[in-house]
C-alpha cells in the first residue's frame, strides 16, 4: 500500500512535468484558416501559397556602400545609407577582463557548424529596417552622417525626397533606435525586416522546437510556434512583436507602445537548406503603419534572451518571453535563477553551482521528505491490520471504507501524507525544470573538460547512427545515449526499492517501468537539468537510508 502511495506520489510529479514540457513543444500544424478575437486584437492565421511568398519584397543593395560598426556587444554591418542591418554578431565578452566570447557558435555558408565562432543571428539580409513608402522601398544616399556621442553612435541617413533616418547604436545595449522622419501623412508607410533570425545551435531542431512568432497581447503577450513553411500569420493592433528561438530573438518594440500601436504585422515564412538535409523556418515581419504618420519611432532588440540586458526600463515587457511559468511557478522562476546568477559569479562553473543548487534545494525540502517517509513507513506498520479489514469487509466496500479511515485516526495515521508533501515541492519542481531547460547561462558551459562539456546539451557518450532513423526511438535516443539520465534511473530505483521494501511482483514491475520512463525522458533534457536532479536524487536516498537505519 505504501509502495502504491509512493510509486502515485512520483508519477505525479514527474509526468506532470512531461506533460509541461510537451506544451512548449510545436504542435503538429495543418493548413487552416482561423480567426479569433482576443481583447482589442484580432489575430488570423492562414497559409500562404507560394505565389502569395513570391510577391514578398526582396531588395538587393550589393551595390550600396556598407558600414561596419563595433560595440561591445555586437559587430554590425549596415546597407542602405547605413540605415539598414544587413548583419549582426553578437561579441559581448564573458567579463570585462576577458577577450573570451560570451557565445558562440554558429552556422557557416558551407553548412558547417562552428563551435569557436561568435553567434550570428543576422547573415546577409537586405532589411533591418526597410521604409516601404506607398508599395516602393525608400533608398537612403550614400552620404551618411556619423557621430559618437557619449555611449552612442548616432547615424543620419538621407533620401533625395526629404526622408531621414536616425539610427542609434548603444554601447551597452542590444537595443538600437529606428527613427524615420519627414514622412508625408498623405502616404501609406511599412517598416520590413526580412529573413528572420539565424539558427545558433548546433542540433537545428532545438531551435525549431522553440521557434516562434510573438506579439503584445495587453499586458502580457501571444505566441505562435512557427512550424511550416509558406505560412502567413497577421496580427492586428499592436506595440511590439518579434521572433524568438531557444535562446535568443528578433523584436521589434514601438516607442510608447502602450498608446501607439502598429496597424497590424504580418510574419511571411519560408523553408531555407542550412546544409544537406538540414532546413530552417526564415520569417520575414511586415509592420503596416498605415496613413497619418509624420514620423515612427520604433526601435529593435536583437540579442540573447538574458534577464540581465532585459531588466531596464525600454525592455521590461520583453523579460517574460524567457517563459517562467505562471503565477507562484513564474516567481519561483524567476528567484531560481537569480540564485543561479547569483551563485555563478561566486562559483565561476554552472556545474558546480547546479550541485551546490541541489544541497540548497535538498536542505528546504528535507524536512518534506522525512515526513513523506515517516508517514509511509506508518502506513507499513499497519499493512497488517489493513489486510484483515479487507478480509473481513470485502463483500461491502462502504463498511470497509469506514472501517478503514476508523483504523488510520486511532493510529493517527494520515493516508494522504506521504503524497502531499511531495505534491508542495511540485511548484518548485515545475519552476526548476523550466529554468534549467530554458537558461541561456547553461548554453555552452562546461562542467568538466572531458564530460558534460555543454551544460545545455545531453551529455552523450554514445552515439549510435542507427536510432535517428527508428520512428518514436529518434525522438529520444536519436543524438545518443547520455550518462547522467542512468545514473538517476539507478539511484532512484536504489531508493525507490528501499522505500518500497516488497516482495510483490508487480510492485517490482512498476520500478523497473518507472525507472525506465525516467531514463528515456530524461534523455532528451540538458546536462544541466540533468546533473542537477541526478544530484538531488543521491542526496534524497542518502536522507532516506539514514531515516531507515533510525527506523530499524
Amino acid at each position: 500500500m505504501d509502495f502504491k502511495r509512493l510509486f502515485l506520489a512520483l508519477s505525479l510529479s514527474f509526468v506532470f512535468i512531461y506533460v509541461w514540457q510537451i506544451f512548449f513543444m510545436p504542435p503538429v500544424t495543418e493548413p487552416v484558416t482561423d480567426v479569433v478575437e482576443q481583447g482589442p486584437q484580432k489575430i488570423e492565421t492562414i497559409t500562404a501559397s507560394k505565389a502569395q511568398l513570391d510577391q514578398s519584397i526582396d531588395f538587393d543593395f550589393s551595390q550600396s556602400s556598407n558600414l561596419e560598426i563595433e560595440t561591445p556587444l555586437l559587430a554590425l554591418k549596415l546597407n542602405n545609407g547605413a540605415s539598414s542591418i544587413s548583419a549582426l554578431e553578437i561579441i559581448e565578452k564573458i567579463n570585462k577582463q576577458s577577450n573570451e566570447l560570451k557565445h558562440t557558435g554558429r552556422w557557416v555558408a558551407s553548412g558547417e557548424y562552428k563551435q569557436n565562432l561568435a553567434v550570428q543571428l543576422l547573415d546577409d539580409q537586405a532589411c533591418n529596417p526597410c521604409l516601404i513608402e506607398n508599395g516602393q522601398i525608400v533608398i537612403f544616399n550614400d552620404n551618411f552622417e556619423l557621430q559618437s556621442i557619449d555611449n552612442q553612435q548616432v547615424i543620419l541617413s538621407f533620401n533625395e525626397w526629404g526622408i531621414t533616418k536616425k539610427t542609434i547604436i548603444y554601447n551597452d545595449s542590444y537595443i538600437i533606435d529606428h527613427m524615420f522622419s519627414n514622412l508625408n501623412p498623405g502616404h501609406n508607410y511599412q517598416l520590413m525586416w526580412t529573413h528572420g533570425i539565424e539558427p545558433t545551435e548546433p542540433n537545428i531542431q532545438d531551435d525549431l522546437t522553440m521557434l516562434g512568432a510573438f506579439t503584445e497581447d495587453e499586458k502580457s503577450y501571444e505566441e505562435e510556434t512557427i512550424g511550416d513553411d509558406n505560412e502567413t500569420l497577421t496580427y492586428n493592433n499592436i506595440g511590439w512583436a518579434g521572433l524568438k528561438t531557444k535562446y535568443f530573438m528578433k523584436a521589434v518594440t514601438n516607442e510608447g507602445y502602450q498608446s501607439n500601436k502598429i496597424k497590424n504585422i504580418t510574419f511571411e515564412t519560408q523553408k531555407k537548406a542550412i546544409n544537406e538535409g538540414v532546413e530552417f523556418l526564415y520569417s520575414n515581419i511586415t509592420c503596416d503603419y498605415g496613413f497619418g504618420n509624420e514620423l515612427i519611432n520604433t526601435f529593435s532588440y536583437i540579442g540573447p534572451i538574458e534577464t540581465n540586458h532585459l531588466n531596464n526600463a525600454r525592455t521590461s515587457h520583453l523579460v517574460q518571453l524567457f517563459g517562467f511559468g505562471w503565477f507562484i511557478i513564474g516567481y519561483l522562476g524567476q528567484l531560481v535563477l537569480w540564485l543561479l546568477t547569483s551563485l555563478h559569479s561566486i562559483i565561476p562553473n554552472y556545474g558546480v553551482v547546479c550541485i551546490l543548487f541541489a544541497f540548497i534545494v535538498r536542505i528546504l525540502t528535507g524536512p518534506l521528505t522525512k515526513q513523506s517517509f515517516l508517514s509511509n513507513q506508518k502506513l507499513q506498520t499497519l499493512q497488517p491490520k489493513i489486510k484483515k479489514i479487507q478480509e473481513k469487509y470485502k463483500a461491502d466496500q462502504a463498511k470497509l471504507s469506514q472501517a478503514t479511515m476508523e483504523l488510520y485516526k486511532k493510529e493517527g495515521v494520515n493516508p494522504l501524507g506521504g503524497c502531499l508533501p511531495i505534491l508542495v515541492q511540485m511548484p518548485l519542481l515545475i519552476a526548476l525544470f523550466q529554468v534549467f531547460r530554458k537558461t541561456i547561462e547553461f548554453r555552452g558551459a562546461q562542467f568538466l573538460p572531458i564530460w558534460v562539456t555543454d551544460l545545455s546539451q545531453p551529455d552523450v557518450i554514445i552515439k549510435l547512427q542507427f536510432l535517428e532513423n527508428i520512428p518514436g526511438i529518434s525522438y529520444f535516443f536519436g543524438h545518443g545515449i547520455a550518462l547522467l539520465p542512468i545514473i538517476m534511473g539507478i539511484i532512484m530505483f536504489l531508493s525507490m526499492k528501499m522505500t518500497a521494501n516488497t516482495t510483490e511482483p508487480s510492485a517490482k514491475f512498476a520500478m523497473y517501468f518507472m525507472n525506465g520512463f525516467f531514463i528515456l525522458l530524461f534523455n532528451t533534457f540538458p546536462s544541466g537539468l540533468n546533473l542537477y536532479y541526478t544530484m538531488y536524487n543521491i542526496l534524497n536516498f542518502i536522507q532516506q537510508r539514514q531515516l531507515k537505519q533510525l527506523q530499524s
